[in-house]
């Protein structure tokens, strides 16, 4: 099928430019005029067109025009209205247009790209909610990930004094900050500290791998 006049497919259902078809088509009568006088057929705004401004030609100056992308269906009844050859050939155009956009190949394109978007959507709000648990957890100082001092040192039962833990705890931060690995912030169960530093775990298996 030889493209008459370019078709916009970005939108829900295709469609056309009024000043576009208007200029195919020929027509003698200004266009503004043209258009209000083609909507006196019952054409209605937000259902078989929008209106739009259209960017001027290069080279020309001015404020931009006042355009109208206009459905299929009523690009047809336009043509149809001309009573002229050329309207009958562009009525031929749009009902091929129209058939190959309704075809099963089109549709099925069509439902595996909705698909396609609303896994990706899906997919975001699934990581979005991951790392608002994964923070959530540090917080409560309850994720697998990040360890405080006092809680590597119950977990893995490492027997460390009150005076260990907070030499660690200065030893490991600066090593994290040294590699801009990334320390978070948690709360603590005990009024004497509040909010601790939380360590991810391969930094703590890399930095107590790390010869002393």
């Amino acid at each position: 099928m030889n493209e008459l006049i370019t078709i916009n497919y970005e939108t829900e259902n295709p469609t056309v430019s009024g000043r576009e078809l208007h200029k195919a088509l020929k027509v003698d009568t200004r266009y503004n005029d043209w258009f209000s006088r083609m909507c006196s057929f019952g054409f209605s705004e937000g259902k078989d067109f929008y209106s739009f401004l259209s960017k001027r030609s290069e080279g020309f100056l001015g404020r931009p025009s006042s355009d109208h992308a206009i459905s299929i269906p009523m690009a047809k009844e336009l043509c149809m209205l001309q009573r002229s050859e050329m309207g009958k050939k562009f009525r031929r155009y749009f009902i091929e247009v129209e058939e190959a956009w309704n075809s099963p190949e089109k549709i099925m394109e069509r439902a595996l790209k909705i698909a396609s978007q609303k896994a990706i959507e899906a997919e975001k709000r699934i990581c979005a909610l991951t790392e608002e648990n994964e923070t959530l957890e540090i917080a409560l100082n309850t994720s697998l990930q990040f360890f405080t001092v006092a809680k590597y040192n119950t977990t893995f039962g490492m027997g460390w004094s009150l005076k260990e833990c907070q030499a660690m705890g200065r030893q490991l931060s600066a090593y994290c900050r040294s590699r801009s690995i990334e320390i978070r912030s948690c709360e603590t169960n005990d009024e004497r500290f509040g909010s601790v530093n939380s360590y991810p775990i391969t930094a703590w298996e890399d930095y107590l791998g790390v010869p002393l």
